[in-house]
């Protein structure tokens, strides 16, 4: 080991690695921060036109789960208990599906994502969470409250040509009432929980949501924008005179 191997580090070289690991945590808070205050000023929605009309209450409000030990018995209770036809919630039929395997049900939601044609009908996904039924897609209000929630539904040939679109960011896809039966465990649909709809009924059609102009995300971009081409050009200039 030599001399100067064995010195230790100078009081200048420590502090410009220090300053060189604490620059990028400082960035990053900096980001961080502006990120939350954009959001902050992100401009707010009326959400009242977005409630859907006419959709029937739920036939049994309260969600009790089966498990393992009460399984059987809350299931029967919940079985005896549901009125033939009433509305189901995903969530409480994903909480307790033997409960309400094999009843005629009512199901309401939002058509998401893609219709799939198969032979005889079509595969859907239908959503009856707070954003489909209540305040529309998150992109338009940025309210949120939950998480998505729904159930795989099929519609035999007659009923999947009367939706006109499915949702997506930026748009709510028809709303739709099914009545028909739940099946715990369909076998055409990979043993999942599914609704087998004899009827359809249309209560809200397909509407665009625009997502209102962010005029300070606007200014900010603008500015990050001028600051990256004028970082640029002066690269570029120092580069030709070096």
């Amino acid at each position: 080991m030599t001399r100067r191997d064995a010195m230790p580090s100078s009081p200048r070289r420590r502090g410009r690695t220090r300053w060189y690991l604490v620059t990028p945590l400082i960035g990053l808070a900096i980001i961080v921060a502006g990120v939350v205050w954009l959001e902050s000023l992100a401009p707010e929605v009326d959400t009242v036109d977005r409630r859907v009309e006419g959709v029937p209450p739920l036939a049994m409000p309260d969600e009790r789960a089966c498990t393992r030990q009460t399984g059987e018995g809350v299931a029967e209770e919940l079985r005896d208990a549901f009125p033939q036809g009433g509305r189901i919630g995903s969530t409480q039929v994903h909480l307790c599906p033997r409960a309400f395997d094999g009843l005629g049900v009512t199901y309401v939601g939002e058509v998401i994502g893609e219709v799939l044609p198969r032979r005889g009908g079509a595969w859907v996904q239908v959503n009856d969470d707070i954003y489909a039924l209540e305040v529309g897609p998150l992109v338009g209000h940025r309210e949120q409250d939950g998480f998505n929630t729904g159930m795989s539904v099929w519609l035999p040939d007659g009923l999947h040509q009367q939706i006109e679109a499915a949702g997506r960011p930026g748009r709510r896809g028809d709303v739709i009432l099914v009545r028909g039966t739940l099946h715990q465990a369909d076998p055409d649909d990979g043993g999942g929980i599914t609704v087998r709809a004899e009827e359809l009924e249309v209560l809200a059609e397909t509407i665009e949501i625009d997502d209102p102009l962010h005029v300070p995300q606007l200014i900010v971009a603008i500015v990050l924008a001028i600051a990256a081409l004028a970082t640029v050009a002066w690269s570029r200039r120092t580069a030709r005179r070096a």
